[in-house]
């Protein structure tokens, strides 16, 4: 069964490595009221802490690193496409903060804007350190929680409502960024990753001819998608 890209789990987005040097990086790090960044009603309900990259050369550091690991890792780059993707803000949730129900600007940057097609937040904090904290997604068929494992990322779209529920206890750490994808239709996306898989099962098969004539086709359809 494939992986559902509209609310894509990606596994191990970061390793233990990547995590400690964020980590490292952002300890020493000055978070500042996270409503700086907010814009409209998002103003009233957001109540965390942050630092962007922008402003801070910790932040460009660890933005650096989870963008690289995000353009090396195939999930990531076939089922998302992503084209350009903002620099990371980390957030910081204490006991009693949360976000409150919101939907993200359609589009955003300070040194290049981009049209917000997919969300992603990426934990940066072990789950069992905390409580409370789920990034809860309204989605078609009802209330989708995430709260994963450290090294973990979900890429939601952002046409749908969403929210971080409030923290009961302990430390809510994450990084949070937006893309707008090559394929701007989710379903064409969406589409376009089984076609993928299923190409890359047919050349694992040896079916070279196969292989090659389902790779044209791929090849072909991006073209005739993908906006540049």
């Amino acid at each position: 069964m494939q992986p559902d890209q509209r609310y894509l789990h990606v596994e191990k987005l970061l390793d233990e490595s990547q995590l400690l040097q964020i980590w490292k990086l952002i300890q020493s790090a000055d978070f500042q009221d996270g409503t700086a960044t907010a814009t409209d009603f998002a103003k009233s309900v957001k109540k965390n802490q942050q630092i962007r990259a922008e402003d801070n050369f910790q932040a460009q550091q660890a933005g650096n690193i989870i963008l690289q690991a995000m353009s090396q890792h195939p999930q990531v780059q076939t089922a998302i496409m992503p084209k350009m993707v903002l620099p990371p803000l980390i957030s910081k949730y204490t006991e009693s903060m949360n976000y409150g129900m919101h939907v993200d600007s359609p589009l955003m940057g300070s040194q290049y804007t981009i049209r917000t097609d997919v969300g992603m937040t990426l934990f940066l904090s072990h789950p069992d350190t905390y409580q409370g904290g789920e990034l809860e997604v309204l989605t078609e068929a009802g209330e989708k929680r995430f709260k994963l494992p450290a090294g973990d990322a979900v890429i939601y779209p952002t046409t749908k409502l969403h929210r971080v529920l409030p923290v009961t206890a302990g430390v809510r750490m994450a990084a949070v960024t937006w893309m707008q994808c090559a394929v701007r239709n989710p379903e064409l996306r969406d589409m376009l990753y089984s076609f993928n898989q299923a190409t890359q099962s047919v050349g694992h098969k040896g079916m070279k001819e196969e292989h090659l004539a389902l790779q044209q086709v791929y090849a072909n359809l991006v073209r005739m998608w993908a906006e540049i």
